[in-house]
């Protein structure tokens, strides 16, 4: 219930933050970029459109750093559950002959 309503009032921040402030969003910028391999000159993109692909670059980049560090940690922790029976099957063999 709690988590809702501070849902709600985050929603309704933000649409008021944003209508406020909506020149910022749609203020256009023109992009020109030159490589040797090819070149962009002119292009008018939305302040709004440059804001949500860096979010959406920013959190694929996240994501990809999150995920190779818990497969590494996951590969870990196989070797690891792998030396705990080893370690047990010859404790087992160890006590039985004893």
């Amino acid at each position: 219930m709690l988590k809702t309503i501070l849902i709600i009032l985050i929603f309704i921040v933000t649409l008021t933050f944003i209508f406020q402030n909506q020149s910022i969003f749609i203020h256009s910028f023109s992009i020109n970029y030159d490589l040797k391999l090819f070149k962009i000159n002119d292009i008018p993109i939305n302040n709004s459109i440059l804001m949500i692909s860096s979010f959406i670059l920013g959190a694929l980049i996240s994501l990809v750093l999150i995920g190779s560090n818990l497969y590494k940690k996951s590969i870990k922790n196989n070797e690891l559950k792998k030396k705990i029976i080893a370690i047990e099957n010859n404790q087992s063999l160890k006590g039985g002959n004893g």
